[in-house]
């Protein structure tokens, strides 16, 4: 997306210009205002001749051609970056470009008003953009902005205008209306220090790729493009959603303050990175990393992580063209085992479905009015789509599990007929590498992930037939309230401090403690430092979380005693309320993270 080109505008607020906006990426940044737009391309209107009706629709066909090589080569070298989020949006695109709504209505207006293909692509684009616009749902009426960008290149194409990515100088904040999910996923490699949009919520694709990549961003400030000019001083303070334009040397002053504040904690927690996280009165905390890829190994071990906790394996199926086959799934783990050096590894298999799509599930075009409650996880495992894959799967991490401590770990399982299903498939890999004689670890740790009421319900049940737990509270706390997360009408509902959630992991806890099994939490709650001591006190002293929020939670566990923590939970899980809980937790913490900064 190019520079648009700005005059001055005649009047705007002089002084120091404070915005509130959402926000989503936490960080302050200070730079110079680098604004970036759509250039509101003009197309021609003109009408043609019926029989140039083939050369127009010939026109269109190659446009979306070259659309889809030009996002093509984005995400190979997104692959090569390792960027999986970022390549899941640029899919997306690709599939847009030959959706029937866009090319067979693009088609249609050439042949049934006989005018040119620039116009007939507006015109699809436009009906398409008002279905968007009627649906009252925030995420799906965000998901507009795509079909805007993926009409823009094609009429770019159309045109020949330039298609190249933005390349703003080291330091600037981009400011745009929005940007497309091809130009953000890039802009860290221009080491920018912040972003800003009018448009965009928590869910946009701007929230999501700025959030993967640490860049302090404001999004839905509505009118920023409109008052900011290029070269402008900016101040973003992603924490907070404030943006201040042209502020005062005292302004800068206090917000350069603050960063050096941040960044000398940041540095200071990180000095904790080789020392225990044991509570005061000598509990021990394993502090583990979630993790996509081996290119992440080095971000968890520079942060203290103590192990992986959750390696998610369906990236592989996400980021190529082609299926992983046995020998990508053997040697991705062995890379991780070796260089994790003797630090346990936890491999879930692939949970895919609902928003985690792979090529063959694309090809299958499931047609599902509710994927989240679909055919995703180990029901794809254990389906015949998916059973092939899963096999193959098991037999890459099996034989992997000779080269160091790996344990495999089920997603999403419902209660013991299904996890004695999914054993069965191992048990029957094991068998073919033993006849084989393929080596493997006899003695394989496989534990599951508590991610549905059902399964922490009967805890007690599962806990005698698997050798560990890790609770996936981000599922859980969604199946358990029955709010989409995404859903920003709905979003208040998704509270971890909600006293049944609180419930669930506690009996979880508990069945496993009782069955002398290990249990883990590797959901978002882990990595909240209001949160995290109220698992404590829970009973879960296995967390795992990105390897960025390790040093905090770790300084939390330094200052505190696990004997006050469990008093804690006692009095608060009896609490009607989420925002009761939540007071008392903070009136508790505010004594304890006085002593965070020394520990």
């Amino acid at each position: 997306m190019p520079e648009r080109d700005r005059e001055h505008p005649g009047e705007r607020p002089t002084g120091e210009i404070r915005r509130e906006g959402v926000a989503v990426s936490a960080g302050i940044a200070i730079g110079r205002a680098f604004l970036v737009g759509r250039d509101l391309i003009k197309e021609p209107r003109y009408h043609v001749e019926a029989d140039d009706v083939d050369s127009e629709v010939a026109r269109l066909r190659k446009a979306i051609a070259s659309s889809d090589k030009q996002l093509a080569k984005i995400k190979s070298k997104l692959a090569e970056e390792e960027a999986s989020s970022d390549f899941h949006i640029i899919t997306a695109h690709q599939l847009m470009l030959h959706d029937e709504h866009l090319v067979d209505a693009t088609i249609g207006y050439i042949k049934d008003e006989l005018i040119n293909a620039e116009w007939a692509l507006t015109k699809a684009v436009g009906d398409i953009r008002g279905v968007f616009d009627a649906i009252e749902d925030d995420y799906f009426r965000e998901r507009r902005s795509d079909v805007d960008f993926v009409g823009e290149r094609v009429l770019r194409n159309l045109l020949g205008k330039e298609t190249g990515p933005l390349k703003p100088p080291p330091d600037a904040i981009v400011v745009a209306y929005d940007l497309s999910p091809a130009d953000t996923a890039q802009l860290h490699k221009h080491a920018v220090a912040g972003l800003i949009t009018d448009a965009g919520g928590k869910t946009s694709h701007t929230a999501i790729i700025a959030r993967a990549h640490e860049l302090p961003a404001v999004v839905g400030l509505e009118d920023i493009t409109e008052l900011v000019l290029d070269d402008d001083l900016l101040i973003v303070d992603g924490g907070a959603g404030v943006v201040i334009v042209n502020p005062t040397p005292t302004t800068v002053g206090q917000y350069r303050d603050q960063q050096r504040k941040q960044v000398a904690l940041e540095e200071q927690l990180l000095g904790n990175k080789d020392l225990p996280a044991t509570t005061t009165d000598g509990v021990t905390v394993q502090l583990y990393a979630n993790i996509d890829g081996p290119d992440e190994i080095d971000g968890a071990l520079e942060h203290g992580a103590v192990g992986i906790g959750l390696y998610r394996t369906e990236y592989l199926f996400m980021v190529g063209d082609q299926v992983p086959d046995e020998e990508t799934h053997y040697k991705t783990a062995v890379e991780v085992l070796e260089r994790m050096a003797g630090r346990p590894v936890t491999m879930r298999t692939f949970d895919l479905g609902a928003d985690k799509l792979a090529k063959f599930l694309e090809e299958a075009a499931l047609d599902e009015a509710n994927p989240a409650l679909g055919l995703r996880s180990i029901r794809l495992c254990l389906a015949d789509l998916g059973q092939g894959l899963f096999r193959t799967q098991l037999r890459g991490l099996l034989r992997a599990s000779a080269h160091g401590p790996l344990r495999i770990m089920f997603p999403m399982i419902s209660g013991v007929a299904e996890l004695r299903a999914a054993m069965a498939v191992l048990d029957e890999v094991k068998r073919e590498l033993r006849a084989s004689k393929v080596p493997f670890d006899e003695h394989i740790k496989v534990g599951i992930m508590i991610e549905m009421p059902a399964a922490a319900v009967i805890a007690d049940l599962l806990a005698k037939e698997t050798a560990f737990f890790s609770i996936g509270t981000n599922d859980l706390i969604q199946y358990t309230m029955a709010v989409d997360r995404v859903n920003e009408l709905v979003s208040y509902l998704y509270e971890p401090l909600h006293p049944a959630l609180l419930r669930l992991v506690r009996d979880t806890a508990i069945a496993a403690h009782a069955a002398g099994i290990p249990v883990s939490l590797c959901g978002e709650m882990a990595a909240d430092p209001l949160v995290a001591p109220v698992l404590l006190g829970l009973g879960i002293t296995e967390l795992s979380m990105s390897a960025v929020s390790i040093p905090e939670v770790k300084g939390l566990v330094r200052a505190s005693r696990m004997s006050e923590l469990q008093a804690l939970v006692a009095r608060v899980v009896s609490l009607p309320t989420a925002e009761e809980i939540r007071a008392a937790v903070a009136g508790y913490m505010a004594g304890v993270t006085a002593g965070v900064a020394g520990k």
